[in-house]
């Protein structure tokens, strides 16, 4: 539902990448808290080989310390909020505090459209970490 609400990134980017150099953006980059942002711009270009999707994640203190919101890098599938997808948790399937100083970027998991975009179109999305 939020990607549809957010879908008027990827519409408009889209639009525009038309409008200013005739064509489709190659690389899309955006910040994944729990995707909706970063899936309202993706999913217009979902499907095409041509782009290349990148998802940021916050790598807050380090993935060795423990403090950050690395989701889709060191996350495991799990259920939370109702939905099967990539989590912090620890070896019982509690969930792990988030570190991020990046507004919406600390939660605990991925939408499971994320997560299927990680397991299916792995050669486009890729999972890249900044310190936040």
């Amino acid at each position: 539902m939020v990607r549809e609400f957010q879908s008027v990134i990827g519409k408009e980017t889209r639009r525009q990448a038309s409008q200013l150099w005739g064509g489709k953006p190659d690389v899309l980059v955006a910040c994944v808290g729990s995707g909706s942002n970063a899936l309202g711009l993706f999913h217009e270009f979902v499907g095409e080989e041509d782009v290349r999707l990148v998802g940021i994640e916050a790598a807050g203190l380090g993935l060795d310390s423990g403090k950050h919101s690395a989701t889709l890098a060191v996350g495991d599938i799990g259920v939370y909020h109702g939905t099967m997808s990539y989590l912090l948790q620890d070896d019982q399937g509690q969930i792990l505090r988030p570190q991020s100083i990046g507004v919406g970027l600390e939660y605990p998991g991925v939408g499971p459209e994320i997560s299927f975009l990680k397991e299916t179109v792995i050669g486009q999305m890729i999972c890249h970490l900044f310190p936040a």
